[in-house]
């Protein structure tokens, strides 16, 4: 059971994951007003009679760039394991997110995961699976450790010891 821990194995679950973060920011970014009104859209956080519009726009703002910056840092390969604690964090709202549209019979035609557009993919059990599957892939990298041993020879080998950045 070692190749959980092969550096080769976590830096490629990082980059895989990461590209699919920064992917799925990218629309959102570029469009925050379209994504605000998918975030009203799940009924989660508003708008309502007491705070408005701020929270689900603050989140419509600050959720693509949190996205962006975890995955950047994902395939970078810096702060790898706290970047995937982060990611592990994101989706575990999308799915209480998700089902609690789902739960309260909100009809989400866009879940505004990586589109903010008319061709985005509707909220259902497809959806969650696949961010179950991506909880997955965080979870592991945020709590699996990395065999250091196979991660950069060492010095007695001849070899030029460079750090990989923070794990």
């Amino acid at each position: 059971m070692r190749w959980y821990r092969h550096p080769a194995l976590h830096r490629a679950a990082a980059i895989a994951l990461g590209a699919v973060f920064v992917y799925a920011s990218l629309d959102k970014i570029a469009q925050p007003r379209e994504f605000a009104r998918i975030v009203y859209h799940y009924q989660v956080i508003g708008p309502n009679a007491a705070l408005g519009y701020l929270p689900a726009n603050l989140v419509a703002v600050a959720l693509p760039w949190t996205e962006a910056l975890a995955g950047v840092l994902l395939i970078a390969g810096l702060w790898r394991r706290e970047a995937a604690a982060v990611v592990a964090m994101l989706l575990v709202t999308f799915l209480a997110a998700v089902g609690w549209a789902l739960l309260h019979g909100i009809d989400v035609q866009n879940c505004g995961c990586f589109t903010v557009d008319a061709t985005g993919r509707r909220a259902g059990l497809g959806l969650l699976l696949g961010d179950a599957a991506l909880l997955a892939a965080a979870v592991f990298l945020a709590a699996a450790p990395v065999d250091r041993a196979r991660a950069r020879p060492t010095a007695s080998e001849g070899a030029l010891t460079v750090p990989l950045g923070h794990e």
